[in-house]
């Protein structure tokens, strides 16, 4: 994304600071979405939009350590069918996240706050492919329900701490997330990634306490590119699923500036349809672009949207 720098490297006096800035970016978007709500009185499509701003401060000491902290602004619309809603697609006003913050030195980082735990955060595993759609309404790990929390969004959340180090092709990591006021309700995971030419693999396991019961999982993902198409395959199981969830996405190059992607996703969840979908992207330059897609989801309903979508 292209960053507007709001303070252009700033010197710092006291000791042991060497340079500090601001920087803000994001994303604005705004199309159509479709979906078979089955909630009477409620339409079926609505106006999509969402506009983000990530505000990222960041300062580096004279011996090299990056410490770093990001907010998040964003506005969406209501996209919750329920019966009797008065708010179904209306926009509402930007939400101000918990901040995250971060010290990088050498191949380690370390997160905290309002941060992705190990299978949100990428680190090691590919949880989420190729989305489909200009919402990217349907992923390889829709309704997956594995306990994977990211940065962002509003109210009040459980701190997060997670450590990354990095040599060479191998990465690992490991989170904890603890909420201080419930005893009970406490979530850790740990993750090993591998990087071989075209290719990468990662699995992830974990474990999630909430009132005294535990719930066990994992997730491994392998991924890569076989000439000019990409693809990721994604298995994953926990304690509370009737079966082993699997999911895959791949995009394919059509032209210059067109990619079209296709996902397929089952939640391992008795009774629940094998969720799919295609869509694609076109990109019109500047960092805007043209998405769409259809599918079905783990309901058996049709969802579909198409719009623009700007960074900035």
């Amino acid at each position: 994304m292209k960053k507007v720098l709001l303070t252009s490297t700033m010197l710092v006096a006291s000791a042991g600071m060497a340079a500090a800035e601001v920087t803000f970016d994001g994303f604005g978007r705004f199309g159509l979405f479709y979906s078979e709500t089955d909630v009477a009185g409620l339409s079926d499509t609505r106006i999509e939009q969402r506009f983000r701003l990530n505000i990222v401060g960041s300062a580096e000491t004279d011996g090299g350590v990056e410490f770093g902290a990001r907010l998040r602004i964003q506005s969406d619309e209501d996209g919750t069918a329920t019966a009797g809603s008065t708010t179904y697609g209306n926009g509402n006003g930007g939400v101000v996240s918990a901040p995250e913050f971060n010290v990088t030195a050498g191949g380690f980082r370390l997160d905290v706050g309002s941060t992705s735990d190990v299978i949100d955060s990428g680190d090691v595993v590919d949880y989420y492919g190729y989305g489909v759609g200009l919402t990217s309404f349907l992923e390889q790990s829709s309704d997956f329900g594995l306990p994977a929390s990211g940065f962002g969004g509003g109210g009040s959340v459980a701190p997060t701490i997670k450590a990354r180090y990095s040599a060479g092709d191998f990465t690992v990591a490991a989170s904890y997330t603890d909420n201080a006021v419930d005893t009970n309700a406490s979530e850790y995971q740990v993750g090993f990634g591998y990087n071989f030419g075209n290719y990468s693999a990662g699995i992830a396991f974990g474990s999630e306490e909430t009132a005294g019961d535990d719930n066990d999982f994992w997730a491994a993902s392998f991924g890569g590119t076989v000439g000019t198409i990409g693809f990721s395959l994604l298995i994953a199981d926990e304690d509370i699923k009737d079966d082993t969830a699997f999911g895959a996405s791949v995009l394919i190059p059509v032209g210059a500036a067109t990619e079209a992607r296709i996902v397929v996703a089952d939640n391992g969840i008795d009774g629940d349809d094998t969720a799919y979908g295609v869509g694609f992207r076109h990109s019109l330059g500047g960092g805007v672009s043209l998405r769409g897609g259809i599918g079905e989801n783990n309901a058996g309903n049709t969802t579909a949207d198409l719009g623009v979508i700007f960074d900035f």
